[in-house]
């Protein structure tokens, strides 16, 4: 089945292309579980937002290679829209999970599971709405950043910063007991944090700068001959400046939050003879 891009929206549409993909991934790819997660599963994606998939398989290629792999065989569907394939072994997802791994504890946790039973390897744990392990991937993609602006890569900066921004808001939620879905969007992240921090409305028309920007130089051009239009160096740095302050002050009251988490999880356990 070969579908037109404005197809997608339809009725059904969606729906064809996920059951042709899980057909060929377990057929001809050997997929022991398919997942589908990401922006268009929870109905808020870019036009030309990916169809994200996890796919579970033993492999002994390194992960790019086994990405190629896989969406090499779902090209022959004609999909409007590129499929984005993460493809993980049951060692990887075993360990991902011990480790509260993001991408594959929110792709599990928020996800539809289209091939294969959810067992206790595939259960995440409450551990991926742990704070501190998304302060460690803010402080992360803050270091890669740094990174870049030293080498005057603009595209890879801009697109840590988004990556950054979007982590340490995720982690604030979370400190107020919100369990926020697999999105990218900072106006729809700053939505829910300004009910609880009314004073962050003013950084609205800024995280709006860092959202296109961000999406700009994270999402690479679709087509051949497409124009990407990416911030200026000099751009980047100045929406660098005026997030830093912000985003240091939010890693401290994060800081401060996962030491008291930890403090009442001590408490908690000695209560209980641990």
């Amino acid at each position: 089945m070969v579908v037109q891009s404005v197809d997608i929206q339809s009725p059904g549409v969606l729906e064809k292309i996920l059951a042709q993909a899980t057909e060929i991934l377990v057929r001809e790819y050997g997929a022991s579980h398919v997942v589908f997660h990401g922006s268009r599963f929870h109905g808020d994606p870019y036009p030309d937002s990916d169809i994200d998939l996890l796919v579970v398989k033993e492999s002994d290629k390194k992960p790019m290679d086994r990405t190629k792999e896989a969406e090499a065989l779902l090209e022959g569907i004609g999909a409007p829209v590129p499929f984005d394939v993460q493809v993980w072994t049951p060692e990887e997802v075993r360990q991902g999970l011990s480790e509260g791994q993001t991408y594959v504890g929110m792709a599990l946790i928020n996800g539809k599971i289209l091939y294969g039973k959810e067992t206790d390897l595939m259960t995440p744990k409450e551990y991926f709405y742990n704070v501190s392990h998304w302060l460690k991937e803010a402080r992360r993609h803050l270091e890669h950043m740094e990174l870049d602006l030293r080498s005057d890569y603009d595209i890879g900066a801009m697109d840590e910063l988004f990556q950054a921004t979007e982590r340490y808001m995720k982690a604030f939620l979370m400190t107020k007991g919100i369990k926020v879905e697999m999105v990218h969007s900072l106006p729809g992240l700053l939505d829910q944090a300004v009910k609880h921090e009314p004073s962050w409305e003013s950084l609205r028309k800024t995280l709006d700068v860092a959202y296109e920007w961000g999406k700009a130089c994270h999402y690479p051009p679709r087509h051949p001959g497409e124009v990407r239009i990416v911030p200026e160096l000099a751009e980047v740095r100045d929406l660098c400046d005026k997030l830093d302050p912000w985003l240091k002050t939010l890693d401290r009251t994060l800081e401060r939050s996962v030491e008291s988490l930890e403090k009442n999880r001590e408490k908690k356990n000695q209560g209980l003879g641990y």
